[in-house]
């Protein structure tokens, strides 16, 4: 907003408030916490500390939960409720059909009760999705406690049926030591298999050099007979031959190639090949997708062997990812690529099995997923098949279905309030009939108590983000920065993200200044100039470039002009800011028009949102209360005309005081004070009193009225007993019950002009 440069200047040097000394109280208390994974008992004097450096920081999540006591009951009833299960499953050893990948699986419904599930409703920043992972780490002590054991799941190979891959389950931990047994027995067969084929292969090789060698001998036989020149057919051999030795060789080894060298050439060229085919294709193990080979060995799906009851974050997660999927086989020939089993892979509700599924925004899965979900939440298992935005296409995959894999999962789901009507009805009805709905309070009481969580809060993020203790002044403007935006007077916000920011810029502040504490001016710093969302620092631009053509100076005393404060609100994110409206208006008497006036009277209303209902609302009402109050009917009686002088589409019903007064000022003929700004829904009157009640966006119209320089701010007495502390402001804020209180503080005496203002009407 443009604001001169003095009143830039003065609002520097108002005072700031001190800190009462008991703010956070003046015991001395013994803070027992887990730190560290052991009890550690610090005394801390809530009177004397000057910085939160020392205060123990308690491992456990579920106590980082602030505020929100009665969702944490609800959480607690639900947890009560899923452990009973689990201990009872535990005695029925509903594990042991899945045990062996070779038995069957059995219906679910006959062993597996549906729920209990969880659904957080609240503003963003509340701890929806804190409290989900504070249940999981609650569980793995609860699970500790009782016994109760969580899973590995392995796909096995079905040589009987490849397409359809077997399941097991073993105790978390265990699978790998079951995939290192298969690994190696797979190793020793393909060891023995790699060493019986070298054998082989240099057996036809050593046969085939064999034959060959014997063939060589024979010729050799053949030459030294040649030189012996025996007699053959009844004459020397060399006569019978005309001492031609190559028709002799020639026959001998015509004769000799079908015994030696054709069968000793083609065991050789086997071998080669088998050496050659060996090398090129690893003994059959061709690499499919993600580097796989083709194995027996199982493929470890789900993996606890963390031993944490699981935690799976599934918001955003589409079908494959929730729910499994199988991959693509590249080369499509079911023999020479990746197996079926090592293409398998689990979705969340597999790897959350017997611990926890957290979806937020829940309201965003499509009803095919939500219809899927249905029917693990019913049978607590879910065959895995392929999923996928386009399915797979016409792949080898398609036709791959596993055998139901455990999908025992305790849903909690989580959304904003307009999530109720957005969620598939049926899982909705699940979730009303199987577990609970739970509100997440947006604010909680500010007393010492809550006070001191907020120190608890501060403490958390400063060990969560490395950063340095905040001093005493600093937690307390924190504190108070949380009642302001609860727009409570005696709450303090729980929508703790918001806040996180606040903490963080202000550590970096002060880090930068090598300070050993963050002060409270660094957290103030941080809160004007630094952490504004993007929507408030665009509306803060508009107004700021719009103020500097406004004609809105708040000294002096004018009759027929008046200043109110409006909000300028941010339609997509609901962030608002204050405006200053400057508004004028003319009242003429009928009488006093000249003759030939035919106009009977008019209300006019200008500078207003047109077909908005509130703002007609008010202006209906500002005329029956000036008939109320002096009996003369603005619209008939007059000639009446209301400015919003320079403003655009104004609604809301924080605009009817404002009239009222103006039209009172005139009607009564007293100036109103230009440096009291004026907000409040007026309504009809009961009696001699006509009521203002409360309206919203106070505290940004205030803001507004202080940057602009002006010196007081009426407002309705609601307001200022529910959500305004007067030390927020260096301006003065008056509170107000009745449109006579208001014409106190905004109008001054004056002979009154020549409006002449017929007898009252008398109310019965």
């Amino acid at each position: 907003m443009f604001v001169p440069r003095f009143l830039v200047e003065k609002a520097k040097a108002a005072k700031v408030p001190k800190m009462p000394i008991n703010h956070f109280g003046n015991e001395v208390e013994v803070l027992e916490k887990t730190v560290n994974g052991r009890k550690v008992r610090v005394k801390w004097d809530w009177g004397k500390f000057k910085s939160t450096e020392g205060y123990p920081v308690d491992d456990n999540l579920i106590n980082w939960a602030i505020g929100q006591d009665q969702a944490l009951k609800e959480c607690f009833l639900c947890l009560d409720e899923w452990v009973h299960k689990l201990k009872w499953l535990e005695k029925a050893k509903w594990y042991d059909s899945w045990s062996n990948p070779d038995k069957s699986k059995p219906s679910a419904k006959t062993v597996i009760s549906p729920g209990p599930y969880l659904l957080l409703l609240g503003d963003p920043g509340t701890g929806k999705s804190l409290i989900g992972r504070a249940l999981a780490e609650k569980l793995t002590q609860v699970y500790k406690e009782n016994g109760i054991k969580i899973f590995d799941v392995l796909c096995w190979k079905n040589p009987a049926l490849p397409s359809q891959p077997k399941i097991s389950i073993s105790k978390g931990g265990e699978g790998k030591s079951i995939i290192q047994k298969e690994q190696l027995k797979e190793l020793k067969r393909k060891f023995v298999t790699k060493i019986g084929f070298k054998v082989l292969q240099l057996f036809l090789i050593v046969m085939g050099l064999t034959l060959i060698g014997l063939g060589f001998y024979f010729m050799l036989q053949a030459w030294q007979t040649w030189q012996a020149n025996p007699d053959y057919m009844g004459e020397p051999l060399q006569d019978y031959y005309n001492g031609n030795f190559g028709d002799y060789l020639i026959g001998k080894f015509v004769g000799l190639v079908p015994l030696t060298f054709i069968p000793g050439g083609s065991l050789i060229f086997f071998g080669v090949f088998m050496w050659w085919f060996s090398k090129l294709s690893g003994l059959g193990n061709m690499k499919g997708i993600g580097g796989a080979q083709q194995t027996d060995v199982p493929k470890l799906i789900v993996d606890n062997s963390q031993g944490h009851a699981p935690f799976v974050d599934a918001t955003g997660h589409r079908s494959a990812q929730l729910f499994g999927s199988v991959a693509w086989d590249p080369y499509q020939t079911g023999g020479m690529g990746t197996p079926e089993h090592q293409r398998v892979s689990a979705g969340d509700v597999h790897r959350a099995s017997l611990g926890i599924l957290y979806i937020d925004e829940i309201k965003n899965l499509d009803p095919e997923e939500a219809v899927t979900l249905l029917t693990v939440l019913e049978d607590g298992q879910l065959p895995i098949t392929l999923r996928g935005r386009w399915h797979g296409g016409d792949t080898a995959a398609m036709a791959i279905s596993t055998e139901p894999v455990p999908a025992i999962t305790f849903l909690v789901g989580a959304g904003n309030f307009d999530s109720i009507g957005q969620i598939h009805p049926a899982l909705m009805d699940r979730i009303y009939g199987y577990g609970k709905v739970v509100k997440m309070n947006n604010d909680m009481p500010n007393t010492v108590e809550n006070r001191r969580k907020y120190l608890q809060f501060i403490a958390q993020e400063v060990k969560r983000f490395n950063l340095i203790p905040f001093s005493r002044d600093a937690c307390y403007e924190i504190v108070e920065e949380g009642r302001r935006r609860s727009n409570k007077k005696n709450a303090l916000t729980t929508r703790f993200r918001p806040l996180i920011s606040i903490i963080k810029t202000a550590a970096v502040l002060a880090m930068n200044e090598d300070c050993k504490v963050v002060e409270r001016r660094h957290v103030k710093e941080a809160i004007e100039q630094h952490c504004k969302t993007i929507q408030r620092q665009i509306l803060e631009h508009e107004i700021s470039e719009r103020g500097k053509f406004l004609e809105i100076k708040p000294k002096g005393v004018k009759l027929g002009q008046i200043h109110g404060l409006a909000v300028v609100r941010d339609p997509f994110s609901g962030e608002m800011t204050g405006s200053v409206l400057n508004v004028k208006a003319s009242m003429v008497q009928r009488t006093e028009l000249p003759r030939d006036y035919s106009l009977k009277g008019y209300y006019k209303v200008t500078g207003v949102a047109k077909g908005q209902s509130f703002i007609s609302d008010s202006i209906a009402k500002v005329r029956s209360v000036i008939l109320q109050k002096y009996g003369v009917d603005i619209a008939q009686d007059y000639l009446t005309h209301i400015d919003f002088s320079q403003s655009y589409g104004v609604d809301g019903p924080s605009a009817g005081v404002t009239m009222a007064i103006l039209l009172c000022s005139l009607i009564e003929g007293k100036p109103v004070r230009q440096d009291v700004a004026v907000t409040g829904e007026i309504n009809l009157g009961v009696g001699d009193s006509i009521q203002i009640t409360a309206i919203g966006g106070v505290h940004e119209k205030i803001k507004a009225a202080e940057a602009w320089g002006f010196k007081k701010v009426v407002i309705p007495l609601k307001n200022f007993e529910q959500s305004i502390d007067a030390h927020d402001y260096s301006i003065e804020v008056v509170p107000a019950a009745t449109l006579d209180d208001y014409l106190k503080e905004c109008l001054v005496e004056k002979t009154p002009i020549s409006i002449p203002v017929q007898p009252r009407h008398r109310r019965i």
